[in-house]
């Protein structure tokens, strides 16, 4: 009887021997499939990741270009300063020719003026105030100069005739 209860217990070890082995069979395949989720899950964040730091990189690349045209705009901005101051220092000035030199014709200079009465709209531009203006005419005679000089320059727009002579 003894080994009748042996071989039962036996068969009974061997079941639940069978049944662990089962359930963890079973709890092992829960486990590989969450894990495989999560495997894809995180293979989903990863690429994801790169993509936002590869964009990230092309747009400090982006921000490098920027700041170095910024700098050569800078730089191209200084260098107008000074040149613009530089020809402020010189003597500069802005001359207007009217009519064109011929055989027949003699050359009258004036200097021209801001006028102190101009209609509203035809001021000078801020890059002229400032800055000598002459006039230099071709005209067949003084008289023809001087209406020459008043069709060019009206008594209300932005520029006088002052100092009328023959010759540059």
């Amino acid at each position: 009887m003894l080994i009748q209860i042996l071989m039962g217990f036996s068969a009974l070890l061997m079941l639940a021997a069978i049944m662990l082995w089962l359930w963890r069979q079973t709890v092992e395949l829960r486990l590989r499939k969450a894990l495989g989720s999560s495997t894809d899950k995180m293979r989903a964040v990863s690429n994801e990741k790169t993509q936002v730091l590869s964009f990230l990189e092309q747009q400090r690349m982006a921000l490098g270009v920027k700041r170095g045209e910024a700098a050569k705009m800078r730089a191209a901005i200084s260098q107008l300063r000074i040149d613009n101051n530089e020809m402020r220092v010189r003597d500069f000035y802005v001359l207007h020719q009217i009519g064109e030199p011929s055989k027949d014709k003699e050359e009258y200079a004036c200097n021209l003026l801001p006028s102190p009465a101009v209609d509203p709209g035809r001021e000078l531009p801020a890059p002229l105030r400032g800055i000598d203006h002459r006039s230099s005419i071709w005209a067949e005679s003084e008289a023809a100069a001087r209406r020459q000089l008043d069709m060019h320059f009206p008594e209300k727009g932005p520029l006088r005739p002052a100092g009328f002579r023959r010759g540059a």
